[in-house]
């Protein structure tokens, strides 16, 4: 039986480590990558307004609270808004994929009650980012909600 001589032992050595390379290269690529949001830096750059939101949110008697039964959302905003006009924009954001996201415009009825009921919903864990307002002036919430 014949041993392998040195210089077949260097090139299966870098035959290999090409291999490995070129399996590396086309596992990277396809990976999904999915941005949280593609308008990032403009976000970022009105991240202030959110936290004098945030701020305004905190200051009120009573918070914003919501139920998840099924498919379907229930936000309760604060009683004393309720003569606001309050209006709502609400975005549900999924970490594990972005084509679950979306967004929807919300009126509360007259008890402050707003139920959000989509077949977008699918199982899984939602950050829910309510930006609404009342009476001309802005507030915001985060919340995270498991849809079963």
């Amino acid at each position: 039986m014949e041993k392998i001589n040195w210089g077949w032992r260097i090139v299966i050595l870098y035959g290999s480590f090409v291999v490995l390379i070129l399996f590396m290269v086309w596992k990277t690529t396809t990976v999904k990558d999915d941005l949280v949001t593609p308008d990032y830096y403009a976000k970022e750059l009105k991240f202030q307004d959110q936290v004098d939101k945030q701020k305004r949110t905190h200051s009120l008697k009573e918070q914003p609270s919501w139920n998840v039964i099924g498919n379907k959302v229930a936000i309760m905003f604060p009683v004393e808004m309720v003569a606001k006009n309050i209006k709502a924009e609400i975005l549900f954001y999924n970490a594990s994929e972005a084509k679950r996201d979306f967004t929807v415009s919300c009126s509360p009825d007259s008890t402050g009650l707003c139920q959000v009921s989509s077949e977008k919903f699918k199982h899984g864990v939602y950050e829910m980012k309510i930006d609404w307002s009342a009476g001309g002036v802005s507030y915001y919430n985060e919340g995270t909600i498991n849809i079963q």
